[in-house]
């Protein structure tokens, strides 16, 4: 789940004595969002380094865009060239704390070391390599039309009149025609998307590795 839905200091208030963990006038892609760290694998899990590693950096002298205290965790997003990057501090640890970095050994130790990487050269100042794209071209489309369908269902339409919106009304045969259709089964599978993403299946989004290599 995301760290935004709990509540803390910096929650906004609304006229009605609402309260909101994020400004909800802000834009989804510009609200800071923190998400636990074993979901998302872009955060970067920070420790106090052992004693014995005198020449360890620490994170002071980068300036969080966001911090959220929690019970045992602190957490940040900070900037780099190609966008947020979100660190948790546990075990004590804090920016001012000699630093180590914990990666699980578990399947995704790749892609969480590709964004420890991140965040060494960003303490380091070393040029930033371009992080691959989670999600293709392709999938974000499909994305955008499973969440259209979904859309529709939730407000009662058809499939054939949300078959209409998402690819227009001249490739929507008429008549019976349409029960055998495509572009039937095709919306049918997109809604059902759509309402997976819903149920929490919006998630697996942060575990999206991209294309496996040998």
């Amino acid at each position: 789940m995301p760290l935004a839905s709990l509540s803390s200091p910096n929650e906004s208030s609304c006229a009605g004595d609402c309260l909101f963990p994020i400004d909800p006038d802000l834009r989804a892609d510009r609200a800071p969002i923190v998400w636990l760290p074993r979901l998302d694998l872009s955060a970067v899990i920070i420790s106090p380094a052992p004693e014995s590693f005198v020449d360890a950096r620490n994170l002071s002298a980068i300036g969080p865009l966001y911090e959220r205290r929690a019970a045992r965790t602190d957490y940040w997003l900070i900037a780099d060239p190609h966008g947020r990057l979100p660190i948790a501090f546990v075990g004590g640890a804090g920016p001012a704390t000699p630093a180590a970095v914990v990666i699980p050994l578990d399947a995704d130790f790749a892609a969480r070391a590709a964004a420890t990487l991140r965040l060494w050269r960003v303490v380091v100042g070393r040029p930033h390599g371009r992080p691959p794209d989670r999600l293709t071209r392709q999938r974000r489309s499909r994305l955008r039309l499973a969440l259209r369908a979904l859309d529709g269902r939730l407000a009662g339409e058809s499939y054939r009149v949300i078959a209409q919106s998402l690819f227009g009304r001249a490739r929507i045969p008429a008549g019976a025609a349409w029960k055998t259709h495509e572009l039937r089964d095709r919306t049918i599978r997109l809604a059902r998307s759509g309402l997976a993403l819903m149920r929490g299946g919006y998630r697996d989004l942060l575990r999206y590795r991209g294309p496996k290599r040998e």
